[in-house]
């Protein structure tokens, strides 16, 4: 093969990737199980997902990385500092904790410009409302940032456990109401959603659900004055909640959209769920 055909094919693969990734862009932490016993491995994949459909998986990148915690009922530990740049899975470390974890992180602004037939197509797709392009312009630049929790449990968990509510100061941020490990089969969990601190109100949000070889699930709902909505937990698997929000970029020289992504994991195996 020779060195242009080469050049050619790599062009075209980073072509077609970027493609795909303007409708397959959450960022979720993913792993082989949530419900862990002291001595086991947490292992977490940083997964870059159109719902359940796995498009990438990205290591650590400590350059695109403001915060990296693991936050147990003994306190926090920076997993920026005992991790490896480039670590792959992005978190691989033994279970040395009882109760519930929460695993986050904040990634720094990336950019993006799209057409705006592009760009009002992903405004659908991800429920982005209340926006108004100015029609003039032939492309739309976007920054972005990006919030993920993770909640997983080790050994057992009781009702005085309140890391799954705990509010971490990210600009967009999700708090679970119920621990939903203490949760039965047909509950509600209810979802609290913060922007800048406040409570977001009429946001729409969506939740998923994979359980084995069954097709994946989605649910949407759209929070209320106090920023809350509902999901019901109808299967046992791994969930996700996620949504993006959109303002007027503050920097208009460096963007003219700043988006906030946002999304919270978890995954329930018991079989009387």
């Amino acid at each position: 093969m020779t060195v242009i055909s080469k050049k050619s094919i790599f062009i075209a693969t980073v072509l077609f990737l970027l493609t795909t990734f303007i409708l397959a862009h959450e960022y979720v932490l993913l792993g082989p199980q949530y419900e862990l016993k002291k001595g086991d491995q947490l292992i977490l994949h940083l997964f870059v997902s159109d719902g359940f459909n796995i498009e990438l998986e990205r290591p650590l990148q400590k350059n695109m990385t403001r915060r990296f915690e693991l936050l147990t009922s003994k306190g926090s530990t920076n997993l920026l500092t005992e991790s490896a740049d480039n670590a792959f899975p992005i978190l691989n470390r033994q279970v040395d904790f009882e109760g519930t974890a929460l695993v986050h992180m904040e990634r720094d602004y990336a950019k993006i410009t799209l057409t705006n037939d592009k760009f009002l197509e992903y405004l659908k797709e991800d429920h982005i409302e209340g926006i108004k392009i100015d029609q003039s312009k032939p492309e739309q630049r976007e920054r972005y940032s990006r919030y993920i929790k993770c909640l997983v449990v080790s050994q057992k968990v009781n009702s005085t456990d309140t890391l799954h509510r705990a509010r971490l100061g990210h600009a967009f941020e999700f708090i679970l109401l119920e621990n939903p490990y203490l949760l039965k089969k047909g509950d509600k969990l209810r979802v609290q959603v913060f922007f800048k601190g406040k409570p977001l109100a009429n946001k729409i949000i969506t939740a998923r659900n994979r359980t084995g070889n069954l097709p994946a699930t989605k649910q949407t709902a759209r929070t209320d004055d106090n920023g809350i909505c509902s999901f019901r937990l109808n299967r046992k698997g791994e969930w996700f909640i996620h949504a993006t929000h959109m303002i007027p970029c503050p920097e208009p020289s460096q963007a003219d959209w700043e988006s906030f992504w946002a999304s919270y994991s978890f995954g329930i195996k018991r079989n009387e769920f």
